[in-house]
This record gives C-alpha cells, sequence and structure tokens, in this order.
C-alpha cells in the first residue's frame, strides 16, 4: 500500500469544514439545553427538547438557532 501525503492547506481546508459542520450541527442543542435549563420552577415555557426547538424555530425563525453565535454566521 502507498501512502499518500496531504498537503497542508487541504488539511486546513478540511478542518475548517469540519468546524463549521460541528459547530452548526451543535449549537442548536446547546441553545435549547440552555433555554431549558434556564426555565424556572413556576414558568417553564418548554416541555421538552422537540418543544424548545420547534418554539424558537417558529418564533425567532431558523437562525434564531444560531442567536449569539455570529461568527457561524460572518463565515456563510
Amino acid at each position: 500500500m502507498s501512502q499518500k501525503q496531504i498537503s497542508l492547506p487541504a488539511k486546513l481546508i478540511n478542518g475548517g469544514i469540519a468546524g463549521i459542520v460541528g459547530v452548526t450541527c451543535v449549537f442548536p442543542i446547546d441553545l435549547v439545553k440552555t433555554r431549558l435549563q434556564n426555565q424556572r420552577q413556576g414558568q417553564q415555557v418548554y416541555k421538552s427538547m422537540v418543544d424548545c426547538l420547534v418554539k424558537t424555530v417558529r418564533s425567532e425563525g431558523y437562525f434564531g438557532m444560531y442567536r449569539g453565535k455570529s461568527s457561524l454566521l460572518d463565515l456563510l
């Protein structure tokens, strides 16, 4: 078997793409988790993670899931 070396620019591009995909997938889950944790006992707005996700998308739109993550939106 021959091993082919991957160039540094290719590694940087692949790493950047992996980072963007990771943040795109993980940030909405983290936002939902944080909103659920910040609820007070008597003032529960969300019933579950899915309920929080649906309500957030309905009230703030798709990009509402990335609120506070301006560096990701700057890259797009």
